[in-house]
C-alpha cells in the first residue's frame, strides 16, 4: 500500500488553500499514488508530491500535469494558479528594486559591488574626502546607499551619518544636513548633484560651473565632518579645478560577467528563488557592456519575477515580461509623456542621432555639441539620463541600451519614417564629423550637386526662431530626419564658401583663358595677313 500522505501545516494562507484544494481534487479522481499519477501526468512523482505538500509553491507546469492526470480543468486552474501567485507576491518583498535606486535598507539584496564598497570605506577612515565618480545608470547612487551608508550603519559603533540630495533649495537643505551632524567623525553622503544642472541655464557651456554648485562645494569644503561626493563623471570633468576635488577619484567601471552573474543570482537565493540557466545567459549576455545596462537589468529581472514559475525565475517568464525590450519602452514612454512639446521636438532630434549605428553595430556614443549646445538641449539629455534612457559620461552621449532603439515603437517609428532622408542626414553629420577630426581640411569638403541636395535639404530643417528672449526651437518638418546641428551647419558653410571661392577662380581662369583666346586669334590674323602681303610682294620685287 501507498504511504500516507503528510498532513498539511496549521494555517489558512493562499498556499496552504492551494495545496488542499489539490489533495481534494486527486481524492475525487480515485486517490491514484503518486507513482501512477507521473505515469499519467509525465511528471516525477515526488515533483507532484511537493505540488500538494503546502509547503512550496509548484510551477505552473507541475500543477498543470497534476491537474491534468486528475481529470480537473487546466484552463481554470491555471487561473488559480496566477491569483495564488500575485497574493504570494504581496506577502514577500520582491528581490529586485526594479529600475529605481537601491536604498541603505536595501542593503542585504545589493550584490555585485561589494569590492568598490570596500575601497571606498577604506578611503574613507583614511581620507576626509571620498569622491565617487561614474557614467549615469553605472549605479553610484545605490553603491553610496545600499553599500556605503548601509554598511557603516552596520558597524559595531555606528558613527553619525546624512544624506544630502539637492532639492528646491539646496544651500538651506545642506546646511540642516549639516547641522545634524555631531562631529568631525560623522560622514555626509552627498548624491545626485548632477540635478542641478536640469536646472542650469549655462548648460550649453560645460565650462562654467553654476554659481549655486560653486557655492555648495565651498561649503562642503569648510564642513567639519567626513564626505563622501557620488559625482557623474561629466559633473566631475566639470568641477575638477575646485580644491575639494583635488583627490583621485573612485570610478565605478563596467560590471564583469562574473559580478552579473551575482548581481542576478544572489537576491534570488536570498529569496528563496533559483535563474534558470538560459535566463541567466541572457540577463548577462544583454546588461555586459551596455552603458545603461544595469538598470535595465535590474527593471527586467523585477518585471521576471513578477512573472516567474513557482520559485524559479525562467526565460519564458523574461519573454513574458518584454525582456529588456519591454523594460526600455516603458521607461521611455514614462519620460516622453512628461515632456511639453518644445523639449520633445529637441528629444526627437537627439535620439535620433543617438540611433546611429557605430563600426560594431551598437549605437555610437557622440560628443554632446553634436546634439546641440542650447540649454534646453542640455536639460533634455539630463530628463533622458535621469530617466536611463541616455547614458551621459565625460563630455559624450549614448543610448543607454541597444534595446532602446529596438524595443521603444516611438523611436522605430520615428528611424522607419523616412531611412532614406535619415541615411542622408548621417550621411551629412559623418562628414561633418570628419571634417572636423581633420582639422578642418578643405580635402574633406563636399561640392557640386552633392553640396546643393545637401544644403536644400539642410535649409528645411534650420531652426526657427522664437519669440524674443527665448531660445530657438528646432522645427521637426516631415521631411526632415532631425535639424542640422552648429557642426553641420559650419561644415555647410565652409563647403559653401570653398564653393564660391572654387566658382570665382574657375571664372577668372575662364576670363583669362578667353583673353589669351582672344590673344592668340589675333596673333594669329596679325600673321596671317603679313603672310599674304609678302606673298603678294614677292612677284612685284623679282620684277
Amino acid at each position: 500500500m501507498a504511504r500516507r500522505e503528510r498532513p498539511l501545516d496549521p494555517g489558512d494562507s493562499p498556499l496552504l488553500r492551494f495545496a488542499a484544494d489539490l489533495r481534494a481534487l486527486r481524492e475525487r479522481a480515485g486517490s491514484p499514488t503518486y507513482r501512477q499519477l507521473s505515469l499519467l501526468a509525465h511528471s516525477s512523482a515526488a515533483s507532484l508530491s511537493v505540488a500538494a505538500g503546502g509547503r512550496r509553491f509548484p510551477t505552473l507546469a507541475v500543477t498543470s500535469a497534476y491537474v491534468r492526470a486528475c481529470g480537473g480543468d487546466v484552463g481554470e486552474w491555471e487561473g488559480r494558479w496566477h491569483a495564488v501567485a500575485a497574493a504570494l507576491a504581496r506577502r514577500r518583498p520582491p528581490p529586485y528594486a526594479g529600475p529605481a535606486a537601491y536604498t541603505a535598507a536595501d542593503g542585504d539584496r545589493f550584490f555585485g559591488r561589494e569590492r568598490l564598497v570596500d575601497q571606498a570605506l577604506e578611503r574613507l577612515r583614511r581620507d576626509r574626502v571620498v569622491v565617487v565618480t561614474g557614467a549615469s545608470g553605472a549605479g553610484t547612487t545605490s553603491l553610496l546607499q545600499a553599500g556605503v551608508v548601509h554598511r557603516l550603519a552596520g558597524q559595531g559603533r555606528p558613527p553619525a551619518v546624512g544624506t544630502f540630495v539637492p532639492g528646491p533649495d539646496p544651500v538651506a537643505e545642506l546646511a540642516r544636513c549639516l547641522a545634524r551632524l555631531p562631529d568631525a567623525d560623522s560622514v555626509l553622503v552627498v548624491d545626485q548633484l548632477e540635478r542641478l544642472l536640469a536646472q542650469d541655464t549655462y548648460g550649453s557651456d560645460r565650462s562654467v560651473v553654476p554659481p549655486v554648485l560653486r557655492c555648495l562645494l565651498d561649503v562642503l569644503r569648510a564642513a567639519p565632518c567626513r564626505l563622501v561626493l557620488g559625482l557623474r563623471t561629466d559633473l566631475h570633468d566639470r568641477l575638477a579645478g575646485h580644491p575639494l576635488l583635488a583627490g583621485l577619484p573612485l570610478s565605478l567601471p563596467p560590471l564583469t560577467p562574473e559580478e552579473l552573474t551575482r548581481v542576478v543570482t544572489e537576491p534570488a537565493a536570498a529569496a528563496h528563488c533559483t535563474v534558470e540557466d538560459r535566463l541567466l545567459a541572457v540577463l548577462v549576455t544583454g546588461a555586459h557592456r551596455q552603458p545603461g545596462g544595469l538598470s535595465l537589468l535590474s527593471a527586467a529581472l523585477l518585471a521576471t519575477w513578477r512573472h516567474r514559475d513557482g520559485n524559479r525565475l525562467t526565460l519564458a517568464g523574461f519573454h513574458a515580461a518584454g525582456g529588456f525590450e519591454g523594460a526600455a519602452a516603458e521607461g521611455a514612454e514614462a519620460v516622453w509623456a512628461g515632456l511639453a512639446d518644445g523639449p520633445r521636438r529637441r528629444a526627437r532630434a537627439a535620439l535620433l542621432r543617438l540611433t546611429e549605428p557605430g563600426d560594431d553595430g551598437a549605437p555610437r556614443a557622440l560628443d554632446r555639441r553634436e546634439l546641440g549646445d542650447d540649454p534646453g538641449t542640455a536639460a533634455v539629455l539630463e530628463r533622458l539620463a535621469a530617466a536611463r534612457i541616455v547614458t551621459l559620461d565625460h563630455d559624450r552621449a549614448v543610448l543607454a541600451h541597444g534595446a532602446v532603439a529596438q524595443g521603444w515603437p516611438r523611436l522605430a517609428a520615428w528611424t522607419a519614417e523616412d531611412p532614406e532622408a535619415l541615411s542622408r542626414r548621417r550621411g551629412l553629420t559623418r562628414a561633418a564629423r570628419a571634417w572636423e577630426e581633420s582639422g578642418r581640411d578643405p580635402a574633406t569638403l563636399w561640392r557640386g550637386r552633392r553640396l546643393a541636395e545637401a544644403e536644400a535639404e539642410a535649409s528645411a530643417g534650420m531652426p526657427s526662431d522664437g519669440p524674443a528672449g527665448t531660445a530657438a526651437v528646432p522645427p521637426v518638418p516631415p521631411d526632415a530626419a532631425y535639424p542640422p546641428g552648429v557642426r553641420e551647419r559650419d561644415f555647410l558653410a565652409a563647403c559653401a564658401t570653398a564653393e564660391r571661392a572654387r566658382r570665382l577662380q574657375d571664372a577668372v581662369s575662364d576670363a583669362r583663358l578667353r583673353a589669351q583666346r582672344r590673344l592668340i586669334t589675333f596673333l594669329a590674323g596679325l600673321l596671317l595677313s603679313i603672310a599674304a602681303l609678302a606673298a603678294a610682294t614677292v612677284p612685284l620685287a623679282v620684277r
